[in-house]
Protein backbone atom coordinates (compact mmCIF):
# COMPACT_ATOMS: atom_id res chain seq x y z
CA UNK A 1 0.00 0.00 0.00
CA UNK A 2 1.82 2.96 -0.85
CA UNK A 3 2.24 5.61 2.17
CA UNK A 4 2.11 9.64 2.39
CA UNK A 5 -0.94 10.56 0.93
CA UNK A 6 -1.94 13.94 -0.37
CA UNK A 7 -5.27 14.88 -1.54
CA UNK A 8 -6.29 15.50 -5.14
CA UNK A 9 -9.35 17.92 -5.43
CA UNK A 10 -12.29 18.08 -8.46
CA UNK A 11 -13.08 21.58 -8.58
CA UNK A 12 -14.65 23.87 -11.23
CA UNK A 13 -16.57 21.09 -12.82
CA UNK A 14 -19.84 20.36 -10.74
CA UNK A 15 -21.86 21.95 -14.63
CA UNK A 16 -20.47 18.93 -16.44
CA UNK A 17 -21.21 16.30 -13.24
CA UNK A 18 -24.96 17.62 -13.40
CA UNK A 19 -24.90 17.53 -17.30
CA UNK A 20 -23.40 14.06 -17.48
CA UNK A 21 -25.66 13.32 -14.52
CA UNK A 22 -29.00 14.88 -16.46
CA UNK A 23 -27.55 12.18 -19.55
CA UNK A 24 -28.09 9.22 -17.52
CA UNK A 25 -24.61 8.82 -16.48
CA UNK A 26 -22.92 7.42 -13.24
CA UNK A 27 -20.96 10.42 -11.36
CA UNK A 28 -19.01 8.63 -9.05
CA UNK A 29 -18.15 6.62 -12.10
CA UNK A 30 -17.28 10.24 -13.46
CA UNK A 31 -15.21 10.82 -10.88
CA UNK A 32 -13.13 8.02 -10.60
CA UNK A 33 -12.40 7.93 -14.20
CA UNK A 34 -10.97 12.17 -13.56
CA UNK A 35 -9.03 10.12 -10.19
CA UNK A 36 -7.60 7.60 -12.29
CA UNK A 37 -6.08 10.34 -15.10
CA UNK A 38 -5.24 12.63 -12.45
CA UNK A 39 -3.08 10.47 -10.89
CA UNK A 40 -1.06 9.68 -14.07
CA UNK A 41 0.00 13.24 -14.16
CA UNK A 42 0.71 13.30 -10.48
CA UNK A 43 3.01 10.12 -10.56
CA UNK A 44 4.83 11.45 -13.46
CA UNK A 45 6.09 14.13 -11.54
CA UNK A 46 6.87 11.85 -8.92
CA UNK A 47 8.26 9.70 -10.59
CA UNK A 48 10.55 12.42 -12.68
CA UNK A 49 11.66 13.76 -9.11
CA UNK A 50 12.68 10.26 -8.10
CA UNK A 51 14.61 9.97 -10.89
CA UNK A 52 16.67 13.68 -10.44
CA UNK A 53 17.60 11.96 -6.74
CA UNK A 54 18.11 8.16 -8.19
CA UNK A 55 20.96 6.77 -6.28
CA UNK A 56 20.20 3.31 -5.29
CA UNK A 57 17.10 3.30 -7.37
CA UNK A 58 15.16 1.92 -4.24
CA UNK A 59 12.57 5.08 -3.65
CA UNK A 60 11.86 4.29 -7.78
CA UNK A 61 11.10 1.29 -7.50
CA UNK A 62 8.71 1.33 -4.54
CA UNK A 63 6.37 3.90 -6.38
CA UNK A 64 3.10 3.02 -6.22
CA UNK A 65 -0.14 3.39 -7.54
CA UNK A 66 -3.27 1.88 -6.10
CA UNK A 67 -6.52 0.91 -7.57
CA UNK A 68 -9.31 3.97 -6.95
CA UNK A 69 -12.48 3.00 -4.45
CA UNK A 70 -15.25 5.05 -3.81
CA UNK A 71 -15.83 4.81 -0.50
CA UNK A 72 -19.44 4.63 1.25
CA UNK A 73 -20.02 8.73 1.49
CA UNK A 74 -18.87 9.14 -2.18
CA UNK A 75 -15.64 10.21 -1.59
CA UNK A 76 -13.23 8.54 -4.30
CA UNK A 77 -9.87 7.57 -3.25
CA UNK A 78 -6.77 5.85 -4.86
CA UNK A 79 -3.10 6.11 -2.96
CA UNK A 80 0.04 7.34 -5.08
CA UNK A 81 3.03 7.01 -3.40
CA UNK A 82 5.78 5.11 -2.44
CA UNK A 83 5.42 1.63 -0.81
CA UNK A 84 7.78 1.16 2.12
CA UNK A 85 7.65 -2.45 2.01
CA UNK A 86 8.87 -2.32 -1.52
CA UNK A 87 12.10 -0.43 -0.44
CA UNK A 88 10.41 3.09 -0.06
CA UNK A 89 11.84 3.67 3.30
CA UNK A 90 14.43 6.35 1.84
CA UNK A 91 12.00 8.14 0.03
CA UNK A 92 10.31 9.48 3.26
CA UNK A 93 13.25 10.84 4.27
CA UNK A 94 13.77 12.43 1.13
CA UNK A 95 10.37 13.87 0.86
CA UNK A 96 9.84 14.90 4.56
CA UNK A 97 13.53 15.42 5.32
CA UNK A 98 15.23 13.99 8.54
CA UNK A 99 16.05 16.18 11.88
CA UNK A 100 19.68 17.25 10.04
CA UNK A 101 18.48 17.46 6.77
CA UNK A 102 15.44 19.54 5.27
CA UNK A 103 12.81 17.87 3.04
CA UNK A 104 11.97 18.06 -0.69
CA UNK A 105 8.03 17.38 0.10
CA UNK A 106 7.56 15.87 -3.29
CA UNK A 107 4.59 14.42 -3.14
CA UNK A 108 2.65 17.57 -2.43
CA UNK A 109 5.11 19.90 -4.89
CA UNK A 110 3.84 16.94 -7.44
CA UNK A 111 0.30 18.25 -6.57
CA UNK A 112 0.76 22.04 -6.71
CA UNK A 113 2.99 21.97 -9.58
CA UNK A 114 0.03 20.55 -11.36
CA UNK A 115 -2.92 22.19 -10.27
CA UNK A 116 -3.58 23.50 -13.97
CA UNK A 117 -2.92 20.43 -15.89
CA UNK A 118 -4.90 18.57 -13.70
CA UNK A 119 -8.25 20.42 -13.83
CA UNK A 120 -7.46 20.29 -17.87
CA UNK A 121 -7.44 16.84 -17.66
CA UNK A 122 -10.41 16.72 -15.20
CA UNK A 123 -12.26 18.25 -17.56
CA UNK A 124 -11.38 16.80 -20.56
CA UNK A 125 -12.76 13.88 -18.80
CA UNK A 126 -15.81 14.94 -18.02
CA UNK A 127 -16.08 16.44 -20.94
CA UNK A 128 -15.55 12.85 -23.11
CA UNK A 129 -17.88 10.96 -20.90
CA UNK A 130 -20.16 13.40 -21.46
CA UNK A 131 -19.59 12.96 -25.17
CA UNK A 132 -19.90 9.38 -24.95
CA UNK A 133 -23.37 9.56 -23.21
CA UNK A 134 -24.72 11.73 -26.02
Amino acid sequence: MAKGKSNIEITGVSELLQKIEKAGGKVEEAVRKCVENSLEQVGLRMQLFMMEHKFSGDTYESYEVTPTKIKKNGIVEADVGYNIKKGGLPAIFLDVGTPTRPGYFFRQLAIENSREELRQIQKATLEEILEDLN
